[in-house]
């Protein structure tokens, strides 16, 4: 009797391990942080030589690719799920012009965090938060692209250019 209910657990264990390892294989439960640029590279078909930078929160990762000679990009936005989760999972992504172009903010309904996401052809050096009562600055190089993950709360976002004008962004949801 007791042979026989140690083998059923063990079974039954095997079985529960068997299935986390099928999930966690086929990305049900998440990619981890630090493999999301092989998981971009992998589903969107990237090339080796291209430059892959980006941003990552606890709870949102976004992601910009780009050859050398910035002829060409694709972005990528991840979402980390709330309950079971070990990681992030693909929201949306691709190629738009708004992101050639311009600057492009991404939000995520039910998700406390947007992605700033450009080319950077107005050639951005500063990206300016005012919560109201401090002004943080943050240095962004003029010369090559841009994936940035903050806070929807942070308060207002200013983007300047090399000449200190101001830089416009445009809301997308996902």
């Amino acid at each position: 009797m007791k042979k026989t209910f140690l083998k059923i657990v063990i079974g039954v264990v095997l079985v529960c391990i068997l299935f986390v390892c099928f999930l966690y294989t086929n990305n049900e439960i998440g990619v981890t942080s630090s493999k999301l640029e092989a998981d971009i590279r992998s589903s969107q078909k990237i090339k080796d030589d291209w430059t892959v930078d980006g941003s990552v929160s606890s709870t949102m990762a976004a992601y910009i690719s780009y050859p050398q000679d910035l002829s060409d990009h694709s972005f990528s936005v991840y979402v980390n799920r709330p309950g079971l989760s070990f990681g992030y999972f693909f929201r949306g992504g691709g190629k738009l012009s708004g992101v050639q172009r311009g600057i492009a903010e991404y939000t995520v309904e039910g998700y406390n965090e947007r992605a700033f996401i450009s080319m950077n052809q107005q050639q951005v050096t500063q990206l300016e938060i005012d919560d109201g009562n401090t002004i943080q600055v943050l240095d962004i190089d003029s010369n090559k692209p841009f994936a940035i993950v903050l806070p929807i709360n942070a308060g207002t976002i200013t983007f300047y250019d090399v000449n200190g004008n101001t830089v416009e962004y445009w809301n997308n949801s996902l």
